[in-house]
């Protein structure tokens, strides 16, 4: 049996837009969620007092625990940053250390710490110098290079300590740290510091260790609020996370959480325990 004939017809499919969008379904699939962790360190033994002393002190074994264990909490959220920078003070490094061995027990990526003059303490006497008129300087990038096995010794800070302020030795660069600072050469020069490192890092993640001054500046650079005052940000806990993230093609970061403490143990969990902030942010 012999089925009717049919005139032929030609089908056209217009795949113009099809490809349009599955160009753009691929580069989202391709590109991630970007992630920012901002992270305190833990216990330091001794003790850090204000106009007193020790100024670079170590971690005590319960902060190296408290390391770990910020390590352990952003591992358990299913993202892992593909940098660590540090503050060069013993405290800062050692944590970030810590951390990274961690991450690289669970990876094997070999991730090594970023040093950053950048990140360093604030520049005031209250927090640097003792009462004999003594100023501590972090250690060298070669002298911590002795003490951890994570140290990327080929590093080279993206915001470099400048000279003294009210010295004429050399020029420095625009918001880079220098002693004595004021709150809002703080804020530039952590604003500085942040802009740079997103800059060199591109659209992976980062998590950095520093002290709660600077912490507080850097998440507000990444907030954009226009003032402490001005925004929901507050004192910082020892060991406390602040995570802010964004979609691909996003430029405003969502603040997630502020200085958590949830990961901590015992005593440091509610995050009372060496709490701290400077007088501009609100208190939480």
């Amino acid at each position: 049996m012999l089925l009717p004939k049919y005139e032929e017809q030609q089908v056209y499919f217009d795949f113009t837009n099809y490809e349009i969008v599955e160009s753009a379904a691929t580069t989202m699939i391709n590109e991630k969620e970007q992630h920012v962790w901002l992270i305190r360190y833990g216990k330091t033994a001794p003790g850090l007092i204000e106009n007193v002393g020790n100024y670079d002190s170590d971690l005590h074994s319960d902060g190296v625990a408290h390391a770990e264990a910020i390590a352990q909490h952003i591992a358990a959220g299913g993202n892992l940053p593909d940098h660590v920078f540090a503050d060069p003070f013993m405290r800062c490094t050692h944590t970030a250390d810590t951390m990274v061995s961690h991450f690289n027990r669970l990876t094997n990526r070999g991730m090594k710490v970023k040093v950053e003059e950048g990140l360093t303490e604030w520049q005031v006497p209250s927090l640097l110098v003792d009462p004999e008129g003594m100023r501590t300087d972090p250690r060298t990038l070669d002298e911590l290079v002795d003490i951890f096995d994570n140290l990327d010794e080929s590093y080279e800070c993206v915001n470099p300590r400048g000279p003294d302020r009210g010295t004429e030795t050399e020029e420095a660069s625009s918001g880079s740290p220098r002693f004595p600072e004021t709150e809002d050469q703080l804020h530039e020069r952590c604003k500085t510091s942040i802009d740079k490192i997103l800059e060199v890092i591109d659209k992976d993640s980062v998590a950095i260790v520093s002290h709660a001054p600077c912490l507080q500046h850097l998440a507000l650079a990444l907030d954009g609020s226009q003032s402490p005052g001005a925004s929901a940000l507050g004192a910082w806990s020892l060991g406390g996370i602040t995570y802010f993230s964004r979609l691909p093609g996003e430029s405003k970061w969502t603040l997630r959480s502020y200085s958590s403490t949830s990961h901590m143990p015992g005593e440091f969990r509610d995050g009372e325990l060496g709490k701290w902030s400077l007088p501009s942010f609100v208190q939480l």
